[in-house]
């Protein structure tokens, strides 16, 4: 089945930091990491995306970026509202991995794809 392209708008709790996202619908997969930084702030999961595929639209200066344990997956928020909006994956660096909960009218409880559980305790790439 062919899948088509759309635009999502993701954003802060606040609004300051906005991007756009092409993915291929249906979306078809979230991931969800247990690691110690996607546990304790991003809430639900994430999706991930080729960097040419994200766009910071609004908001650069309002992006802080925090890095922890090897550096590799710089991990971005906004200054204003706390809001984890996205980071560079470690286990594959071309992508960006985005909020699920900042994506503009998205409802959990209406997605109907997988749900991918990710071992980000015993990442891959420590071993």
């Amino acid at each position: 089945m062919a899948k088509n392209v759309k635009k999502l708008n993701v954003s802060c709790h606040c609004g300051s930091i906005k991007l756009t996202v092409d993915v291929a619908e249906p979306l078809s997969e979230i991931i969800r990491c247990n690691c110690s930084i996607c546990s304790k702030s991003k809430g639900f999961g994430m999706i991930s995306i080729a960097q040419e595929n994200v766009k910071i639209i609004e908001g650069i200066e309002s992006i802080t970026e925090y890095v922890f344990n090897t550096t590799e997956a710089p991990h971005f928020f906004c200054i204003i509202c706390g809001t984890h909006t996205h980071h560079k994956s470690r286990n594959e660096p071309s992508k960006i991995c985005i909020n699920v909960a900042c994506i503009n009218n998205f409802n959990i409880a209406d997605y109907k794809g997988s749900i991918e559980n990710f071992d980000g305790i015993n990442h891959p790439r420590d071993l």
